[in-house]
């Protein structure tokens, strides 16, 4: 069995959240993607004012704490 069977056999028997948590770790190996999401930090750096975005974090948090595992099925 290669490398790449063995993690394919694995990741099928992970739940939904774990795969996600995968994604995303596995998404953040690729250099290019990598660079891609740093180009767009840097493209929205400081483009709400201090108030903005603190309400933007505050709706973010709040919104975060509602979701549930059964919101992705």
């Amino acid at each position: 069995m290669s490398v790449l069977e063995s993690i394919v056999r694995d990741l099928e028997t992970l739940p939904a959240p774990r795969l996600v948590e995968v994604a995303h770790y596995v998404s953040g190996l690729n250099p290019k993607r990598r660079e891609e999401r740093l180009a767009a930090l840097r493209a929205t750096a400081g483009c709400m004012s201090g108030e903005e975005g603190a309400t933007f974090e505050r709706l973010v948090r709040e919104e975060a704490d509602r979701v549930t595992v059964d919101d992705g099925k």
